[in-house]
């Protein structure tokens, strides 16, 4: 046997006696950085199938090649130490352990991370970031290692830049996830070098790589850098990392100067002349540049150099956060679309949609599907109590006080037309085939179906196709009236047809209001809109042809708009994560959405319950092993979505140990509940990006699993409360026979309620059998969460909340008998004759939690405090 053989059969017994269990505590457990660390990037590397050697290659290639300056330090510190510590209801926040947030708390690899996010604030390509990335590290490691090469060398095929640049395209991809998305950003180009081209000029990426390298490594004193237009992305790049100072010329005049290092060295970017203030500039034949550097007392000239640009026809996007309404324009500056009596009608129309939508009446569902509201667009209000979309959302969309401009009151906006008129058969109607069911459709029919309901964007579509010259449209044109007809299901503008593109834009815009109502402050800057498009649409088609506001639709628009993230809607029953009820959050990179009504400890209200709270960091909760070691448990990174599951059947026990009832009568009093509850989570991952989160509420007799969302359902279902109509002077409340009813303590409430109703058939709840019923009736309870519980349990059948302190026994019994709510799920309702009455306090506190747990940021362990 041969030496090499013999090693390896030792290091194979050697791992054979490894106790792997002690290793895994020792890893998960270390409190120590060096191994928090090698662990993290352990499970990146998993993550993202890279072999740890390619990757220490690259790193040691990139290691210590440039330093940031000043401006580049503060980029680190908002990276290491930017994150939302306060706990976003069950869950916590912890530091994203993917590479490209280590990387910048490493000194010699941090300008790694800077240099890409000073790239994406230039472009949202990253394929152009990873090229220029990989030329940097290779011009500058070849520059360390003295090596002679050709300047214009990437059109050779390297190996080794090849394998680098597998590496460097995950680096920057996982920047961007964790880093700039979440809106870590580098300082942005100063506003006097801004408006010296609206427009802006970048380098190619070797051109980029060769311009960097020499300034950097050759220049060591004073050197000149000679452009013909300003270049953006090398000028910011050099004011994050150039020891020394620089100073800015165009046309000979001191645009900009700043000090940041060394005084001893200067570098003057001298720009020939700023470009015209409408953008209007171009450059053919690429950008030119030379470098003059000083030598032995005067400037000779160095390097000279032409860059052809690969991007001319298309102006480049940012890759950070950007404005909301800022829609992204992926096709070339001359196109028709882009010209501004298009654009204009495009949003008019998008606001006229949008003022329609906010003013459609809601009311609590009818025949429940998921969690939300039933939605009747085209009636009126009937009440002036009745809620609208307006009225559910967390804020109003900035969109509507936006000066667009809106169409003449006499353009139609909807046109509430039936599906026998779209084509549907009765037995289509009658049966659950694909034909009717529009979540199957693929995104072209949807987006046809849509221009059915919609005659505004029939018109603007029209218009549009005036100017475009594809087939399609020129054809229209020739027939003349052909566009007159309606639009039969099944046909939709093309892709790279205006009207698409029109189309798109406007379902864009409306996503982006969407978003704004949930409360989004700004966007992702996201490479494909398709996503968004798709989740606009199916959003329309739920509205306007189900009839049905879907929370999971809205917040998962939100997000899409708000992370960047692909649109995601509930998976159907034959897909494994299939049994969740609700999406509740929603991670995407180092960045994440909840929804607000999964805190049950806060008062949950109709008005503003569509809405959302996004955070920095990644989620998960705080568990206790055998060991009694905290313990943080998060969720996959790339993306992860959390959903909510049932509520706990506990029919077998109320079966088993049944409550007696007792008799109430007008002189009865219910007492304070002094039950002590708390809460805690489970989360476990049912597949690949699904995750379940199960909300464990506990009292002294019972541990039960309850469904948060159900708590959003109650409240949208609640009916109002009532109060006294006799006179108050009355000594005693008006006489009422006794009744038969079920007194719970929160307790109580925990571990039976709806407390058999599985058991009793359906009936028709009429005057004869409204008598026979049981009330159901729990102590007065003093905070949210035992309300939001109890609201939580009694959703299916009707429930009335009661302030004693306003209406007495007589009249909360007699409101109650006639209050009556058409039941929330088939076979959960019980006998409809039983009432439920959930006595509260006038004021209810916010916490009733014993135990509070706070994370702490960085790679310590989590730890409990007693509150």
């Amino acid at each position: 046997m041969t030496a090499s053989a013999m090693e390896v059969k030792s290091l194979d017994l050697a791992a054979r006696t490894i106790d792997l269990t002690t290793a895994l505590i020792k890893a998960t457990a270390s409190t120590g950085s060096l191994v928090k660390g090698a662990w993290e990037i352990g499970q990146w590397l998993g993550r993202e199938k890279l072999n740890q050697y390619e990757l220490l290659d690259c790193m040691e290639k990139a290691a210590g090649l440039v330093f940031a300056n000043r401006n580049g330090l503060g980029l680190f510190e908002d990276i290491i130490r930017g994150l939302d510590t306060q706990p976003v209801g069950p869950l916590f926040l912890q530091q994203s352990g993917s590479l490209g947030r280590l990387m910048a708390g490493d000194p010699d690899l941090s300008w790694v991370v800077s240099t890409v996010a000073c790239l994406f604030q230039h472009h949202r390509d990253e394929n152009l970031v990873t090229d220029t990335l990989t030329s940097l590290i290779m011009r500058f490691h070849r520059s360390r290692q003295q090596e002679c090469f050709t300047v214009h060398d990437t059109g050779v095929y390297n190996h080794e830049q090849t394998r680098v640049r597998a590496v460097v395209k995950k680096i920057v991809l996982s920047v961007w996830f964790n880093v700039v998305n979440t809106g870590c950003d580098t300082i942005p180009l100063p506003q006097e070098l801004q408006s010296v081209c609206e427009r802006g000029h970048y380098l190619d990426p070797d051109d980029f790589g060769i311009v960097t390298n020499i300034i950097t490594t050759q220049c060591p004193s004073e050197a000149i850098l000679q452009t013909t237009h300003l270049l953006r992305d090398v000028l910011l790049w050099l004011l994050l990392h150039y020891d020394g100072t620089i100073v800015v010329t165009v046309s000979g005049h001191v645009t900009y100067k700043v000090e940041l290092g060394n005084q001893r060295r200067e570098l003057e970017v001298r720009v020939k002349s700023a470009c015209p203030e409408d953008g209007s500039c171009c450059s053919a034949g690429g950008e030119s540049y030379e470098i003059h550097r000083h030598v032995s007392g005067k400037f000779e000239e160095f390097f000279t150099g032409h860059s052809i640009s690969g991007y001319s026809d298309v102006p480049p996007r940012p890759g950070i956060r950007q404005k909301l309404y800022d829609i992204p324009r992926p096709y070339p500056s001359d196109s028709k679309i882009q010209r501004k009596g298009i654009q204009v009608r495009l949003r008019q129309t998008a606001l006229s949609m949008m003022r329609w939508m906010l003013d459609v009446p809601l009311c609590p569902q009818v025949g429940f599907s998921s969690h939300g509201f039933t939605a009747q667009p085209g009636k009126q209000r009937t009440a002036e109590e009745q809620i609208t979309i307006s009225h559910i959302l967390k804020r109003s969309p900035a969109m509507i006080n936006l000066e667009w401009g809106t169409f003449p009151t006499f353009q139609a906006v909807f046109l509430d037309i039936t599906p026998e008129h779209l084509g549907f058969s009765p037995g289509d109607l009658s049966s659950s085939s694909n034909a009717t069911n529009v979540d199957t459709w693929d995104l072209e029919r949807q987006l046809a179906l849509i221009l059915n309901y919609f005659p505004i964007l029939e018109d603007i579509l029209t218009g549009v196709s005036v100017e475009c010259l594809c087939s399609e449209c020129s054809e229209s044109d020739r027939r003349g009236a052909a566009g007159q007809h309606p639009r039969k299901v099944g046909s939709c503008p093309k892709p790279g047809c205006l009207k698409r593109l029109a189309l798109e834009e406007i379902l864009l815009l409306l996503a982006h209001g969407v978003a704004d109502g949930f409360g989004v402050s700004d966007a992702s800057s996201i490479s494909d809109a398709n996503p968004i498009v798709r989740g606009m649409a199916t959003l329309l088609i739920q509205l306007v042809y189900e009839k049905s506001i879907y929370w999971d639709t809205w917040f998962t628009v939100s997000s899409c708009v708000y992370l960047g993230c692909p649109f995601q809607q509930p998976v159907l029953s034959t897909h494994p994560a299939f049994g969740g009820t609700s999406f509740a959050a929603i991670q995407y990179g180092n960045l994440a959405t909840v929804a607000p009504w999964l805190d049950l400890t806060k008062e949950i209200a109709v008005r503003g319950c569509f809405g959302l709270i996004g955070s920095r960091g990644r989620l998960g909760v705080i568990t206790k092993g055998d060991n009694q070691y905290t313990q943080f448990r998060s969720v996959e990174e790339n993306l992860a979505i959390i959903e909510t599951e049932n509520t706990e059947d506990t029919t077998s026990f109320c079966s088993r140990y049944k409550k007696a009832t007792s008799l109430i009568d007008h002189q009865s009093k219910m007492d304070r509940d002094k039950s002590t509850v708390e809460s805690d989570v489970i989360l476990y991952q049912s597949d690949d990006r699904f995750y379940r989160l199960l909300l464990r509420i506990k009292t002294k007799s019972h541990w039960r699993i309850v469904d948060p969302s159900d708590a959003l359902n109650g409240v949208i279902r609640m009916l109002p409360s009532t109060s006294c109509r006799h006179t108050p002077e009355a000594a005693e409340p008006p006489e009422m026979e006794p009744r038969s009813a079920m007194v719970y303590t929160m307790d109580e409430v925990l571990g039976r309620w709806p407390d058999l109703i599985q058991s009793y058939p359906t009936s028709q709840n009429d005057d004869a059998n409204r008598n026979n019923g049981t009330f159901h009736l729990t102590n007065i309870l003093d905070t949210h969460l035992k309300k939001n519980v109890a609201l939580a349990l009694s959703v299916c059948p009707t429930a009335v909340p009661n302030c004693p302190d306003f209406a007495c026994m007589t009249c909360t019994v007699n409101y109650a008998k006639q209050a009556e709510r058409v039941p929330l799920r088939d076979g959960e309702s019980g006998n409809l004759a039983n009432r439920y009455i959930i006595n509260l306090l006038p004021r209810l506190t916010e916490q009733d939690e014993t135990v509070q747990l706070r994370l702490l940021a960085g790679p310590t362990t989590p730890t409990a405090d007693k509150g």
